[in-house]
């Protein structure tokens, strides 16, 4: 592992809200999320609009001096605050930065704040020079009023013409999601808000409490095992900090929620800072997207069950129950031009998803695969040799994994036009473009002699020897 190549943030919301639920600035709530964060030496990222910036003003100024905090916009509503008028937003826009500048004078990076995002959205804050956009939700659906399913994870530079999608070259807005999901169970159960890193979500659901928070330290484990082969993997939570208190302003959840998730995020919060992982804002964690990445970087994840199981209860069966583990390993990848799923011990992916010439979005961008049959199989003590032939399939983006025990191997050499990546130990990916016609893609796997074991060579394992 590598983990300082995890990047950290926590994120809250400190928003001056007038709504049913509540009614003006959680001071209370900010100031125990603060001490408690704080206590465990990690910086908070607080989402900020223009009306609490002067409640919060001297507080946030300290805690920067501190301990490094930092804030992010909340945006209107494009719809309901500004009548879907991009002029109007980005006035709106524009008054509320300008409130943030001129309390926070070290506010360099433009990162704005919301869930509910739209191509406007996107064409407003790159005409404004924001460089990031907080808030998207991986494989949601109707919570929130939050429909993302096709979406990658994690963070990629946004295409303004197709919201959900990523840039086909450079973009200038780095998506930013709302809360790290659990991306195993995610993808096996159609959970993300239960399968998530949410405190009050998990809480509900049973998956966590105010002392025991095992689910969401084996979470973070499998985050951290992917750094291996990842120079940068983002772990975003996030908790409202009106969730956090239960006073006459705000009693969003019952008093022992509070205190519960309050003890979640403690003990969580001490995992984390044992791990030497790099602790972050999310300005901070944009700027570092943008320095280390042109484009869209790929991700690739291997997922495994990291033992939540809910409990069915008024909240976990809203959207019809949820459904529970345990679930086989999965590998998960994303570069600008699809998304890819692989279950243990299957070569060709159970989800497919191209972001090539689609623009609808309300697509997933959902695919069909081909058939893949492997021919020519063979294993020796020292070589794995095999041929993947594909069928029929329109031109797009595909790839291909084998599974098995990879320890103390490498690539040898693989198809002209084909990357390979060995993941872990664990299988082997190649990531290649269909033609438009049947096509066969070979693979060899060679053992490393006694004094290479252990080291390998990264550009053999990411490109292959091209035959």
């Amino acid at each position: 592992m590598k983990p300082q190549n995890l990047i950290y943030t926590f994120v809250s919301y400190a928003a001056h809200y007038d709504k049913p639920w509540g009614h003006g600035v959680a001071v209370d709530g900010i100031d125990r999320t603060a001490a408690l964060a704080h206590r465990h030496g990690i910086p908070v990222t607080w989402i900020v609009n223009g009306r609490s910036v002067p409640v919060l003003r001297e507080r946030i100024v300290a805690w920067h001096d501190e301990y490094g905090d930092d804030v992010i916009l909340q945006t209107p509503f494009f719809i309901e605050d500004t009548g879907a008028d991009k002029e109007a937003f980005k006035r709106r826009l524009e008054e509320d930065w300008r409130i943030v500048r001129e309390a926070f004078p070290w506010v360099r990076t433009k990162v704005a704040a919301r869930g509910k995002i739209y191509n406007e959205v996107i064409e407003a804050l790159e005409e404004l020079d924001f460089s990031g956009m907080w808030g998207y939700c991986w494989e949601q659906v109707w919570w929130d009023g939050i429909t993302h399913n096709g979406i990658p994870w994690g963070s990629w530079y946004v295409d303004p013409a197709r919201y959900k999608a990523p840039h086909p070259a450079r973009g200038k807005i780095v998506a930013c999601e709302w809360t790290a999901r659990d991306l195993n169970a995610t993808f096996h159960s159609g959970c993300p808000v239960i399968y998530s890193t949410d405190p009050n979500d998990v809480l509900r659901a049973g998956l966590c409490d105010g002392g025991n928070v095992e689910y969401w330290k084996r979470l973070f484990d499998v985050y951290l095992e992917n750094t291996a082969h990842n120079d940068q993997v983002f772990f975003l939570q996030q908790q409202e900090a009106h969730e956090m208190e239960f006073t006459e302003r705000f009693a969003v959840f019952p008093a022992e929620h509070v205190e519960a998730c309050a003890g979640m995020l403690d003990l969580f919060f001490a995992y984390v800072a044992s791990r030497s992982v790099t602790l972050s804002t999310v300005p901070r964690a944009m700027e570092m997207y943008r320095e280390a990445n042109a484009e869209t970087a790929p991700s690739y994840m291997l997922a495994r069950d990291a033992g939540g199981r809910p409990q069915p209860n008024e909240y976990t069966v809203t959207l019809g129950g949820t459904a529970s583990g345990p679930w086989p390993k999965t590998f998960l990848y994303y570069d600008k031009e699809c998304q890819l799923a692989f279950v243990d011990g299957e070569c060709a992916p159970r989800r497919l998803r191209s972001y090539v010439g689609r623009t609808g979005m309300h697509d997933t961008f959902d695919a069909p695969t081909p058939q893949v049959f492997v021919r020519g199989y063979d294993k020796t003590e020292e070589r794995i040799v095999m041929t993947f032939d594909i069928g029929h399939a329109p031109p797009m983006p595909f790839g291909l994994a084998y599974w098995d025990d990879l320890s103390g191997y490498e690539v040898e050499c693989c198809s002209v036009g084909a990357t390979a990546k060995i993941i872990l130990g664990e299988l082997v990916f190649l990531r290649i473009a269909l033609k438009g016609a049947p096509g066969a893609v070979e693979l060899k796997l060679r053992r490393k002699s006694g004094d290479e074991v252990g080291y390998g060579s990264r550009e053999q394992e990411e490109s292959g020897y091209r035959k």
